[in-house]
């Protein structure tokens, strides 16, 4: 919880633009994440060697500011919660926390009386703790996996009345220096691997409903899917002697999640973005 506050407190300084009304965002939200998490590792033949699949509740948050043409935003995710891990000779449970931070830009290409368009870019931060349980047969591991990614899309705005707005999002995502560092509950020494950049994609439809002059409800359920590739052989010491070598699979995830929560709008310019 410490993570999302803390980032929680500095996400406004990207925001902080010049305006008139000497009002440095247009729009605040704050809201409660589901998210039906979905990790898998490969081996180099493209078999299945282990999974991780439950429910992961968490908060999100953010800003947003509308400058004519552009839109500048700032988006924070945390999640945390208990998964089933499987694999061919073990079945245990796996503690995850991700933290998420995201800073885009997008630029209006195009606008009518009930529907806008925009180029969106932008880069973001992930970082995921990951904490393997022992078994009877199997030591466990605390993995940290962190990476940057830079994202490229399109959004769209669609005006269903007075009150209504649908926002569709649909993104490609490109991880940048991914790695991962490995903490062994048992003897051996820490190591920290270098994992391959791959690309991914993501896409959110947001359902905005007002209920007042300046606060909203609103829904938004989303897919990503994260791709990490294969790291190279490191070797693997145990009290300072190399007993052999390691490396971290690829991977992939596929999440299916859901958003919902409460939006406040402060100036007169105001993006239903979320």
């Amino acid at each position: 919880m410490k993570f999302f506050l803390s980032a929680l407190l500095m996400m406004t300084c990207p925001l902080a633009l010049p305006a008139s009304d000497d009002i440095f965002f247009d729009s605040a939200w704050l809201g409660l994440s589901v998210l039906d998490f979905d990790y898998e590792e490969f081996d180099d033949r493209g078999i299945s060697l282990d999974r991780e699949r439950g429910l992961l509740p968490g908060l999100n948050a953010g800003v947003n500011a509308q400058r004519g043409e552009w839109l500048f935003e700032t988006r924070l995710l945390w999640l945390s919660g208990n998964v089933d891990y499987t694999s061919a000779t073990a079945a245990s449970r796996t503690d995850e926390d991700i933290l998420n931070l995201e800073l885009t830009t997008g630029y209006r290409i195009q606008t009518t009386k009930e529907q806008q368009f925009y180029l969106v870019a932008g880069a973001g931060y992930r970082k995921w703790w990951r904490n393997i349980h022992s078994t009877a047969t199997a030591s466990g591991l605390d993995e940290t996996y962190d990476w940057s990614y830079g994202l490229l899309g399109l959004r769209g705005e669609q005006t269903l009345n007075n009150q209504t707005q649908l926002v569709a999002d649909l993104q490609l995502t490109r991880t940048i220096n991914p790695g991962i560092n490995v903490h062994f509950i048992s003897n051996f020494n820490d190591v920290s691997l270098n994992l391959q950049e791959e690309t991914g994609y993501r896409f959110r439809l947001t359902l905005n409903r007002q209920v007042g002059e300046s606060t909203s409800f609103w829904v938004a359920p989303w897919y990503e899917y994260w791709k990490l590739g294969r790291s190279n052989n490191t070797a693997l010491y145990s009290n300072q002697i190399q007993i052999g070598s390691v490396f971290e699979p690829r991977s992939e995830t596929r999440n299916f999640g859901i958003n919902l929560g409460v939006r406040w709008r402060f100036g007169n310019n105001s993006s239903a973005q979320f």
